[in-house]
Formats: C-alpha cells, structure tokens, sequence
C-alpha cells in the first residue's frame, strides 16, 4: 500500500538568467544536494506516490534560446538546461522510480509548458528511460503517457505521468491552485495559447520584464510589497537607480496591456482545445462537465482580462485616481478664468481623496488566504473531504466545515505534505503537514478526515 507524498514548488532553474543573484545559485547548489536526502529518506521508509504539485521547473526565470523560436522545442530545450544543471535532483528521481515509486507531476503557472505533450515526453524519457538501460525508443515511447490521466491508481510502481489540471484520488482533489490566482492564471487552462504559443498571465509579464532584469530585488517581492514598499525600495538607492525602476516598469505596463489588447487571449483553436481535453478529463475522472465548468467559474477572472485588472495589478489605478483631479481641475479653473491658488490645492485635495477611495475598496493580495476560502466549495463540487493544493507558499492544514484542505507550500523551506490511507489502501484519511530540514522530519500540523 502506497501513502502519498506531496511536495511543489522548487521553482528550479530560477537561477537560469542572465542577470541573477549569487544567493539564487547557492539556493540550486543547495536543492541538488538537499532534495535527494529528502528523496532517499522516504524511499527507505515505504514505498510512495509522489505527487510534485505544480511549478517544479521554474520556466519564467529560464531564459535560454531563441524567443523567435518554436515555441515547443524552446520549453524542450530549457527543460534540457535545467535538468543538466541539477544532476543530483535527476539522478534522485531515477533513484527513487527504480526503488518502486511512482511520480505525478501537476502542471502549475510557472511550468505550464507541461501542457505540451512533447515536454513532459521528453522529461520522462530521461526518468523513464534511464530505468530501462538504453530501452528502444519506440518501445519506451509506448510505454509513456505524458498527459491524461485523473487517478494515481493509473500510475504504477516506477512510472511517470502529467497532469495539466487536477488528480482526484481516494476522497481528495490535488491542483495548484493558480486557477484562483487571478495575477497568475489564464483563460483555457488546460490549453492557453494563440498560434500554438502559450499567452502569459500579467505575473509572467511582470517576472520577465522586470524582476529577471532586478536582480536587487527579492524573489518573493510580489507576495510581500505594496505599492510604497516599493517606491521606498527604489528611492534608497538613489535617482540613477529609480530611473533604470520607472523604465523597467513602463515596459512591464506596457507588456501587461498588450495582453489584454491582443497578446494575452487565448485563440480560437486554443479554445477547442481546452474544451476537447476537459471533457476528456471529466470523463475519466467520472465527474460531469457542469462540475468542472463550476470549478472554472469559481476562479476569478484573469487580471489581463481587462484594463481595470492591469491597472489594479500595477497600481496604476491608484496613480491615475491621484493625478487626473490634481491636473483637470487647475486646468478648468484655468480655462474659466478663476484663480489658480484655489484650483491647485482643490486638485490636489480631490486627487488624495480619490486615491484613497480606490486603496479602500482594494483588498490586498493575500493568496493563501483566498485559496482557503475556496477550499470548501472545491470539495463540495468535486464530492471530496480534502483539497491538496500548492502555489501560496505557505504550508497550513485547515478545516473549512467538512472538507480538510492542505497546503504543501514551497519545497525551498522543506515543507511538504504526507496524506495517509485507511487500512484498506482505499480512501485518504489524515493530512500531515511536515518540514524537512538538517536531514530530519518536523511534523507541524495533522488533521483526520470527519466520520461522515
């Protein structure tokens, strides 16, 4: 009998630009060395279902070859990079496949490029089929099924699979959880592309045309800073600096809109798709269309779906509710001749009230908080007591009403997820949350499924 072992977001590869830290390359360094200490102390324990839950491979941060190219053998030949750049976390997987594990890995924002069949291919040929000592080709291409599958009982002992959405296994529904990220996901999950590339959300956007080009910054900026975080972090470093910051920024803008004006929406045949894999999913998940189609609708809607999204996202709301009273009403007093030592101190006192309208009505970004919420309706819709999911970073095992939801947070601090059977192997009955560190197992937080 198999227990599940849930870890995500490694984000490897994140050191992979051409501007980076030097603490980023200590941090893969370290991965390569700590993930298959990790590995082997499991594997000596039992045998395992490892599920990595999205965001594995951190292809925002990759940035090798040719934009211009296709863009399947471009996210090919970076899952190449990456993988060669962590031969122990390669060779820790094959270890750990040859030890009679299986491992499933669930698509998320930062590695969607899994959705082409070709990648999570060419990923399982290198696991798969170091397994089987120099198999041929097409016998080993026979024997991979990169994307499809919705229950673990699927997966056997030493294999590897994808997922593009969700596994519903044993009484739990494991997903990344993105799709309630508005700044991270996307319209057609399980198929978002135009012309066969896949669109990028506005978080995408912001990693690529500012943060990759701020190796100052911290990498989980975003899920701390507010707006005058980040004004007082640029004005400490001097105006040569802000004006590098302002430019950064206006491109990034200017890439954020260019997602909701073209760029960002999914085409036609991306479309057709999604719909033909998620009815394929519902089917050999036994769920109807209507229970998905309501998993969907539950998301809010993308942030690059609208300019008022863009605007919220880059704080351009807050500046735009500011400056345009400050500017209009000095210029009507102008035009109707009346006095400007009246007019600009009105403006200005507008503009502040106005700013302060839109920062109230603005709820701040808090993702673990607004996946936890949804927890309960997932379960309910889905007709599961648990919900497994990644993405936040914040590693929690909460109940909300009946349904136990669990968080595996990120991988980077050693926490991940132990979720135990019942004495039949059948249904999944106990949450743990744990934190690996200095080669030793933490528990931090379990939590039983309720008697119905």
């Amino acid at each position: 009998m198999r227990q599940l072992l849930l870890i995500s977001d490694l984000h490897l590869g994140s050191h992979l630009k051409l501007r980076t830290r030097g603490e980023f390359v200590h941090l893969a360094a370290r991965l390569d060395e700590t993930l298959p200490q990790f590995l082997d102390h499991y594997a000596r324990l039992g045998t395992w279902q490892l599920v990595i839950n999205g965001d594995f491979i951190d292809f925002w941060n990759v940035e090798i070859g040719a934009h211009d190219q296709d863009p399947v053998e471009l996210a090919v030949e970076r899952l190449h990079a990456v993988l060669d750049a962590y031969p122990g976390v390669e060779d820790a997987l094959i270890s750990f496949l040859d030890a009679g594990n299986s491992i499933v890995f669930v698509a998320g924002n930062h590695d969607a490029e899994f959705l082409y069949p070709e990648v999570g291919r060419a990923f399982a040929e290198r696991l798969e089929g170091a397994l089987d000592g120099g198999e041929d080709p097409e016998q080993l291409q026979s024997k991979i099924t990169a994307t499809g599958i919705t229950t673990l009982d699927e997966v056997g002992a030493g294999q590897v699979r994808f997922v593009p959405w969700f596994v519903r296994e044993g009484g739990a529904w494991i997903e990344h959880g993105h799709l309630f990220d508005p700044a991270c996901s996307t319209h057609a999950q399980l198929s978002p592309t135009r012309g066969g590339r896949l669109v990028q959300s506005v978080a995408e956007v912001a990693t690529r045309r500012f943060t990759n080009r701020m190796p100052e910054i911290d990498y989980d900026a975003a899920d701390r800073f507010t707006t005058l975080d980040y004004f007082r972090w640029a004005i400490a470093r001097g105006w040569r600096f802000m004006v590098r910051v302002v430019f950064l920024y206006l491109r990034m803008v200017g890439g954020m809109l260019g997602l909701w004006v073209r760029s960002g929406r999914v085409d036609k045949a991306g479309r057709a798709a999604h719909e033909e894999r998620l009815a394929k999913l519902a089917k050999n998940a036994g769920l109807q269309m209507s229970a998905l189609t309501a998993l969907e609708n539950m998301a809010p809607p993308p942030s690059s779906a609208s300019v008022g999204g863009v605007l919220s996202v880059t704080a351009l709301d807050l500046a735009l509710s500011a400056v345009t009273p400050a500017l209009l009403v000095p210029l009507i007093f102008w035009a109707s001749g009346w006095s400007l030592v009246f007019g600009i101190p009105l403006g200005l006192g507008l503009g502040c009230l106005a700013a302060l309208q839109v920062k109230r009505r603005r709820s701040p970004r808090n993702v673990a908080r607004d996946m936890l919420e949804v927890a309960s309706s997932v379960g309910e819709v889905t007709g599961t007591r648990i919900v497994l999911m990644g993405h936040s970073h914040r590693g929690s095992v909460e109940r909300r009403g009946q349904v136990i939801y669990g968080n595996s947070g990120s991988w980077l601090d050693g926490s991940h997820l132990v979720v135990r059977r019942d004495e039949r192997g059948e249904q999944l009955t106990e949450v743990e949350l744990r934190r690996w560190r200095n080669g030793g197992i933490t528990i931090l937080d379990s939590m039983r499924v309720l008697p119905s």
